[in-house]
């Protein structure tokens, strides 16, 4: 059945993953980056998405609305600092110990078929994931506009970024300081725009 609505597009990925197979070898690497992956797909259902696939070291998920997204994307970074944490404390590889998660988020109408997403926001979402620093946070105008007051305020605007294969420039916003409100424009790839 294909349905075509209006959803929100939720792109992550683990930074870092592909050092793990060098250091720890394909069959441990697999494990701890399948574990990561499985522990990031459970925000997604806490905040009422849908993981649409998993993408080797990521995943993509939908949402019916933006805050959910954002709340889903905020969890994931605090699923990933403690699963590297109780690594760093047992020990861990150096490997794991630099996992670091990038989150892209966007809104507009997708196509659903045959158990996948396809459009702009789709491309978009993904796309923006190219932008992300680590532990970061990238959303859309649409995605931002759709938020309270109060989270709005965590995000800052990095004004219009271009993005691969699109002629329009997409409004983009990162998210900074996930346990607070402010942003340290330090700790963006994009440093003080």
């Amino acid at each position: 059945m294909t349905r075509i609505s209006d959803r929100t597009v939720l792109f992550a990925d683990l930074r870092g993953s592909t050092g793990l197979y060098e250091s720890l070898g394909n069959a441990e690497a697999t494990s701890v980056v399948t574990h990561c992956v499985n522990a990031l797909a459970a925000p997604v259902a806490n905040q009422g998405g849908h993981v649409v696939k998993t993408l080797g070291d990521g995943l993509m998920a939908v949402f019916d609305a933006p805050p959910a997204a954002v709340q889903a994307a905020i969890q994931m970074h605090d699923v990933l600092e403690s699963i590297v944490t109780r690594g760093s404390e047992r020990g861990a590889s150096s490997g794991l110990r630099g996992l670091r998660l990038q989150v892209a988020v966007a809104r507009g109408e997708i196509v659903e078929m045959a158990g996948d997403c396809f459009g702009d926001a789709v491309n978009v979402a993904a796309r923006l994931l190219d932008h992300a620093g680590d532990n970061e946070t990238l959303v859309t105008a649409e995605v931002s506009k759709d938020l309270s007051p109060e989270m709005q305020t965590r995000f800052r605007s990095l004004d219009r970024l271009v993005l691969r294969g699109r002629v329009e420039p997409v409004e983009v916003h990162v998210m900074g300081g996930r346990r607070g409100g402010g942003v340290d424009p330090a700790a963006t790839q994009f440093g003080d725009v």
